[in-house]
């Protein structure tokens, strides 16, 4: 088998991650309208969804994951990824809910350091946002997960990169999360 370049690292460590919480629970969905797109964006998630996502024009949708996503280019595989599934109780906060997804994390991949953790919300909804760099494959990774719970659902954002690249996209980021609507 071949060595995989630091491109192929970075989809595998998102596939991996997205594959990683799919698992974690089947993706719930109803059928909705659908919402147009912002201008200058497109849509990234299916009607079939319970949120809608959106991502700019520039970027290439996914849906290879499993999950409702999109990355940069070719050159650049910043990736950004939504997936929502059923808590495992209906009473489960973000912190539990966190603490089991951080272990799940610590799990798969390496070096694993939580940056920062605040408090934000997505839709109006209360959420947490967590900043963490992790390796895989001997390349180290930045990550933005931020998680919001609706009704019995944890809704969650992931963004990933290359640390020499997060902060190219952190507007755009921020722009896409403003826009995520949870239904």
């Amino acid at each position: 088998m071949k060595p995989m370049n630091r491109s192929g690292l970075l989809r595998t460590a998102a596939l991996l991650l997205a594959a990683l919480f799919f698992t974690l629970s089947l993706a719930s969905c109803k059928q909705r309208g659908e919402f147009a797109p912002p201008a200058g964006y497109q849509a990234a998630s299916d009607e079939k969804a319970d949120f809608h996502f959106y991502v700019p024009d520039k970027w290439t949708v996914d849906y290879s994951t499993g999950a409702a996503g999109a990355y940069f280019s070719a050159a650049d595989p910043s990736s950004v990824s939504v997936m929502a599934w059923e808590l495992p109780h209906a009473d489960t906060t973000l912190d539990e809910w966190w603490e089991l997804n951080r272990a799940e994390i610590e799990k798969v991949f390496d070096d694993f350091t939580l940056e920062s953790e605040e408090n934000t919300t997505v839709d109006g909804q209360y959420a947490k946002k967590f900043v963490y760099t992790a390796s895989l494959g001997g390349y180290r990774y930045r990550y933005q997960q931020v998680a919001a719970i609706k009704g019995t659902s944890v809704y969650l954002f992931t963004y990933a990169s290359t640390e020499e690249n997060y902060e190219t996209h952190l507007d755009q980021v921020n722009e896409m999360l403003g826009y995520l609507l949870l239904r």
